[in-house]
């Protein structure tokens, strides 16, 4: 091989790695979480002591990324995956020896986006328009006591069957019910004016969701809140939920939590509806706060009373301790003490 040659080839790989370069342009981060409790429950299936991943917002990873283009667009991605050993949502009071170390994976993001001064549009599996509907939440006690009870807790055993498939949950009485979470959708987000946006997402099994949010810092007192309707058509059974929720944190530290969801099925499935209210004082890296919920399906009736303290110990280091008592006013039902104590760290 001469000299020629051999500057010809090498001209041809440095071309090629500068297209290879040039084609994969967009730069893009790692980031996720670590989240783990611990869990001192009593329901009637037992009282093992539980080693949790906290099904509320569970240990994952992601890749994101972003590209400016020209005319103000801006183009980006979200790829994200859940892995989770033990979730909290799968677990009971009885003894896991044998099951409590089974891991749980979950392809949460698949989404591609274009955003600009028109607002956003998003296709891939991302979170349908009135997902996060009834979270509004400034408390700072989110964590371990959001709406969304039944997450955490909702797999606590309420009446103990004479076999596993005869027992009755908690969250089969209690579900908050929320925006349609991580479906394959087409969904369109328009810009904030003043605070307040609208979403609308088409989803996989015409589903249909919308959404008014509406966020804002009024003499120092914050509010989020957010209205929501969906009609899940196809992909629930034609059931159709309306959902509110609305965090006010004023400038001392009080806060009041409210949310609330009905969800109206078709058929002979009974009908669902739950309500929660938060009470919360916020100072520095602290956070306390009581709350009360009760959820009914049909013609049964499901409560719960938690008490929360919070901690951010650094950025993106979260901890909890929290006391919850779950009820149902059904026969045989018996009531669910726990304490639970865990944390979450970003990275």
């Amino acid at each position: 091989m001469n000299k020629k040659t051999t500057i010809a080839i090498q001209s041809i790989l440095a071309s090629g790695l500068l297209i290879a370069t040039s084609t994969h342009a967009i730069e893009f981060k790692l980031s996720g979480q670590v989240s783990r409790m611990i869990v001192a429950p009593d329901d009637d299936s037992g009282d093992s002591i539980q080693h949790q991943d906290i099904g509320w917002s569970g240990s994952r990873f992601r890749f994101t990324g972003e590209e400016n283009l020209e005319n103000g667009l801006t183009a980006g991605f979200r790829l994200e995956q859940q892995l989770q050993s033990n979730p909290s949502f799968a677990s009971a009071g009885a003894n896991q020896t044998n099951g409590g170390n089974d891991d749980f994976i979950d392809n949460r993001y698949q989404d591609i986006y274009l955003k600009g001064g028109f607002g956003k549009v998003s296709i891939g599996k991302g979170d349908g328009a009135a997902n996060g509907g009834t979270e509004s939440d400034l408390s700072g006690t989110a964590l371990s006591s959001s709406s969304n009870h039944q997450d955490n807790w909702g797999n606590y055993i309420i009446v103990a069957g004479e076999n596993p498939e005869d027992n009755v949950t908690w969250d089969s009485i209690f579900t908050m019910n929320d925006g349609i979470s991580r479906v394959n959708r087409l969904r369109y987000d328009t810009p904030s004016f003043s605070g307040a946006s609208a979403a609308i997402s088409f989803d996989q099994g015409d589903a249909v969701e919308l959404a008014l949010r509406f966020k804002t810092d009024i003499g120092g007192t914050k509010i989020n809140s957010a209205v929501f309707y969906v009609d899940a058509a196809d992909f629930a059974n034609d059931a159709e939920v309306l959902g509110l929720s609305a965090s006010f944190l004023h400038a001392s530290g009080f806060n009041l939590t409210f949310a609330f969801s009905d969800r109206d099925n078709s058929g002979n499935t009974p009908d669902q509806e739950a309500t929660t209210l938060k009470l919360g004082y916020k100072t520095g890296v602290h956070a306390v706060s009581v709350d009360f919920g009760v959820g009914e399906r049909g013609n049964a009736e499901a409560d719960t009373t938690g008490i929360t303290y919070s901690a951010t110990l650094g950025s993106g280091i979260e901890s909890f301790i929290t006391y919850r008592q779950l009820g149902a006013d059904i026969a045989f039902a018996e009531d669910v003490q726990l304490l639970a104590l865990g944390g979450r760290i970003r990275f």
